[in-house]
């Protein structure tokens, strides 16, 4: 992955009604690990202190899972997940998206775009990020839903709740993010080499 195709935003404001990317207004489709702003088309990754952040009305507090105070059942899950890099999540999502492209199941993924200065109303200060300028499902050509044999033989792990297969778009997945999301399959390479490649371009 060379960083020259990365693209680099120095400023991202996310409010619950709209978003100003690099002094642009933009539209917002929120998902509860990701925000699609549909003018760009891009993917761009919840995070707070540049780890994954999830937003669902049903996740546990952040600071009460990280903590050690919440007990619940699927906790330690919720450490992982909290704890995960947000550029790492990013090369694994930028992995598996060019596997399901190729595979005809999925959007073309079209660049990776790295966020310097991000701010959200849930950030707790600023923060880094980073997303995936995807192609519009909309405009593909409807086909038949896409299959776990499908997926798993274009190298996806799916989701443990399966929601990558039950929210399609005109028959293409369309999200792999979850509490338990979906993996790329002998994938570590691929993903440490984007998960660098985003570092570098962020200067770090």
């Amino acid at each position: 992955m060379d960083v020259e195709r990365i693209e680099v935003i120095d400023r991202m404001r996310l409010w619950p009604s709209h978003a100003a990317l690099a002094g642009r207004i933009c539209r917002v489709k929120w998902g509860a690990w990701a925000v699609y702003l549909p003018g760009p088309q891009l993917k761009i990754m919840h995070a707070v202190a540049g780890r994954q952040h999830c937003i669902y009305h049903k996740a546990p507090r952040r600071e009460e899972v990280l903590g050690g105070f919440d007990r619940r059942e699927g906790a330690q899950d919720w450490a992982r997940a909290f704890t995960t890099p947000v550029l790492r999540r990013v090369a694994e999502n930028w992995v598996m998206f060019s596997r399901l492209h190729a595979a005809g199941i999925g959007p073309e993924p079209k660049g990776l775009v790295a966020i310097r200065d991000y701010r959200s109303f849930f950030s707790r200060g600023r923060g880094i990020t980073a997303g995936l300028r995807l192609a519009d499902l909309t405009k593909y050509p409807e086909k038949a839903p896409t299959t776990e044999d499908e997926l798993r033989a274009a190298g996806i792990i799916p989701d443990y709740s399966r929601a990558s297969l039950r929210e399609q778009i005109r028959g293409y997945v369309s999200d792999l993010n979850n509490l338990r999301g979906a993996m790329p399959e002998e994938g570590e390479a691929e993903v440490a080499a984007v998960e660098a490649a985003l570092a570098r371009a962020l200067g770090q």
